[in-house]
């Protein structure tokens, strides 16, 4: 801050000259903001004149000169501003360019996970239709198998109820063979007796002679 002039009854108040702050953009999901902030006026008048000035040309000249040096502050914050705002904005389309390739990868990964997940689940309805197909496969297999054994057990039912005709049969036999041996052996008794019967007539006979 400049010190108050003093010409014989002039009192001259010098503005106070502030240099604007560069704000830092703020990151908005929506777009980006710029930082340059435009020179504002300061608050206090440039010139608070008591009394009429001396010399006007003089006055004219400081302030065009401090006229000059504002100008000229502003255009270097300007500046400094817009180089700010190229790098920011540089960094930003950097972060925008990582970003979009992160939202691709994603999404590369969820179709991807997406695709896993129908042939899975294509995997679990062929392995299902093979599943009923061999759970079909298996009820004819023990339906069969009842069958065949409903039919094993008619047949050895058969097959004893033909060795016990057996056994009746050859017992039948055995008794018929008895009972031909027994006849023979009456038959056999007769013969001896008609014979021994016959015998002593002959002899009778003889003796008669």
């Amino acid at each position: 801050m400049r010190e108050p002039k003093i010409r014989g009854q002039l009192i001259e108040e010098k503005p106070n000259l502030i240099k604007p702050i560069p704000r830092r953009a703020q990151v908005s999901p929506i777009g980006i903001y710029s930082s340059f902030q435009p020179w504002q006026k300061p608050s206090k008048p440039l010139h608070k004149l008591a009394t009429i000035p001396e010399n006007d040309n003089q006055l004219t000249e400081e302030n065009a000169t401090n006229e000059s040096g504002v100008s000229l502050c502003a255009t270097n914050d300007q500046n400094t501003s817009y180089e700010a705002q190229a790098n920011i904005d540089h960094e930003m389309e950097k972060k925008f360019k990582r970003i979009i390739s992160n939202r691709h990868s994603a999404r590369r990964s969820r179709l991807k996970n997406l695709a896993h997940m129908i042939e899975l689940e294509n995997r679990a309805k062929s392995y299902e239709k093979g599943i009923n197909i061999l759970h079909n496969q298996i009820a004819g297999q023990q339906n069969e198998q009842r069958l065949l054994q409903i039919e094993f057990h008619t047949l050895k039912l058969n097959m004893a109820a033909h060795e016990k005709q057996r056994i009746l049969q050859e017992v039948e036999i055995e008794k018929n063979r008895a009972e031909v041996d027994r006849l023979r052996e009456v038959q056999r008794k007769l013969a001896l007796e008609a014979q021994s019967r016959r015998m002593p007539n002959l002899t009778s006979l003889q003796i008669q002679l």
